[in-house]
């Protein structure tokens, strides 16, 4: 059985947590606070040197960041979330890269400061940098989904990857009502089989 090391509240987590639902895979979790530093002791260090969550253990095999998680766990189990030709295929890796490099990055990080900082510790600078960042990456996202239902042709791991750190932009005071294509592509992710929704704080 698959071990996923996990938090309630992690976007990227939940990201894991989503596929494993909707592929029908079982799973445990072990919980790892990362809010009293669990993520930076030894035990596990040993599992994800990088101290970050999530990460797997599937019979011996660990795995950390998401990203590539969840396209490990598409290409062992759940191949259909994932485009079969060569330039389907391009393209979702094209989009998986640019979700880690410019969009979660501004979201998730906007989110940490409003949700989990106290306010004596929020940098409203780095906020505001944060925040113009996350939504010229959103603008470019709308454009792309007009006239679109998913990121590729059908729902994909794409759309796992970019569902959780979007849904919540509004937790870094990021407001989606300006992007309707985003709107309707989050309706159309929570209609998917399976679907599991975020724990949100």
């Amino acid at each position: 059985m698959i071990k996923l090391y996990d938090h309630p509240l992690s976007g990227n987590c939940y990201k894991v947590r989503l596929l494993l639902s909707q592929a029908n895979i079982e799973f445990e979790t072990e919980v790892v606070d990362v809010f009293k530093g669990e993520n930076k002791r030894e035990k596990y260090v040993n599992i994800n040197p990088a101290k970050k969550i999530p990460a797997i253990n599937d019979d011996g095999l660990i795995l950390w960041e998401s990203n590539a998680i969840l396209m490990y766990l598409c290409e062992k189990y759940f191949p259909i979330l994932l485009p079969y030709d060569l330039v389907g295929r391009a393209n979702a890796y094209k989009w998986l890269i640019y979700n880690k490099t410019s969009v979660d990055p501004y979201l998730a990080k906007a989110r940490a400061i409003k949700q989990f900082y106290p306010e004596d510790k929020q940098d409203l600078d780095e906020l505001k940098i944060l925040q113009k960042e996350g939504i010229s990456s959103l603008k470019l996202i709308d454009k792309h989904l007009d006239e679109k239902s998913f990121f590729v042709d059908n729902y994909s791991v794409v759309d796992i990857a970019f569902y959780p750190y979007i849904k919540l932009s509004y937790q870094g005071d990021i407001d989606l009502d300006v992007f309707p294509n985003i709107i309707k592509w989050i309706t159309k992710v929570e209609s998917t089989d399976n679907f599991v929704y975020f724990e949100e704080k």
